[in-house]
């Protein structure tokens, strides 16, 4: 019995430690004018944030587009991948401007 718990502790540990570590990753998105765009990153009114190397452009209809089709004052949907405490850019959408 002694040679099975040493085993199962160790996967136990194991499978902790993932858990916690998949707990760290998340999504989530915000909107807003672009107010520069380099192969780097992307700056909104708030903020700058780096862009993934995996980056995906998309239009309104969420078709795939090259980068260089965005310009300053766009209004998008950035997407950012939250992982190990940095934050990444993953997706940008032209979206509709919401009328106010």
């Amino acid at each position: 019995m002694k040679i099975l718990m040493k085993p199962l502790a160790v996967l136990l540990l194991t499978f902790s430690s993932m858990v916690a570590s998949a707990a760290d990753i998340y999504y989530y998105s915000i909107e807003g004018e672009i107010a520069e765009l380099n192969n780097k990153a992307i700056r909104l009114v708030d903020a700058a944030y780096p862009l993934m190397p995996t980056l995906k452009v998309l239009n309104v209809a969420g078709t795939p587009i090259s980068a260089s089709s965005l310009s300053k004052g766009d209004y998008v949907k950035i997407t950012i991948l939250n992982m190990d405490k940095q934050r990444r850019v993953d997706t940008i959408q032209k979206v509709v401007k919401p009328k106010l």
